[in-house]
């Protein structure tokens, strides 16, 4: 059966988490954890007969872990983020000062690193690990849905940005070329904020960035 996967905007600035459900075990995996969405999120999988069997953090930014520990108090799923996140989402504070809304320290009990695998029934999903924006951002690539969930690093006609601390654009560029290296270019992107794209859609300008800048 095929992936079912809903989007859920939250927070100040449009966050988006993504409620990714297998519809023939009734299992679940939430990417992201936007401010204040975490109600919403329990109540479509609850309508839909799913069990949230785990939550997935693509980076620390504040915007996307608001709701980390509430989310994970509501489901009991474990959180699963890359292993260079621990320390962030331990301070969320620590990356850009005060955040503008509650952000509450969490803990990952599950470590996610480049070519893992996280597994949603009969579905499996490649982890890569795409700093740039973050240098704990990961994405989930599932091929036979053609999808990346793919947190802030690639929007339609630009990237998450590099001006944060930890952030690199050189970094950021080589983390895009293997996008375009890897995955077909019919592979549909969905984003942190925003609209979906395509890896063929962004290819162009992708292919375009220059590869000196490279840290």
């Amino acid at each position: 059966m095929p992936l079912e996967i809903i989007a859920f905007p939250g927070g100040p600035i449009e966050t988006n988490a993504y409620l990714v459900g297998d519809t023939e075990s009734g299992d679940a995996l939430v990417i992201d954890a936007p401010y204040e969405t975490t109600e919403a999120i329990v109540a479509e999988a609850a309508k839909r007969g799913w069990t949230i069997c785990e939550i997935v953090i693509t980076h620390t930014h504040w915007d996307h872990i608001a709701d980390a520990k509430a989310l994970t108090e509501a489901t009991e799923a474990p959180l699963a983020a890359h292993p260079l996140a621990e320390a962030p989402l331990a301070n969320p504070a620590s990356s850009f000062g005060e955040p503008p809304v509650p952000v509450p320290p969490v803990a990952a009990n599950m470590a996610l690193e480049d070519e893992d695998t996280v597994t949603l029934g009969e579905h499996t999903f490649r982890v890569l690990h795409l700093p740039g924006h973050d240098p704990a951002h990961i994405a989930l690539y599932n091929e036979e849905a053609g999808v990346l969930l793919g947190g802030d690093v690639l929007f339609p006609k630009g990237h998450g940005r590099t001006d944060l601390l930890g952030a690199d654009q050189g970094v950021m560029n080589e983390s895009l070329r293997r996008l375009v290296a890897e995955l077909p270019e019919e592979t549909t992107v969905l984003p942190g904020h925003g609209q979906p794209t395509t890896i063929g859609a962004e290819a162009a300008w992708i292919r375009a960035l220059p590869e000196t800048d490279a840290g």
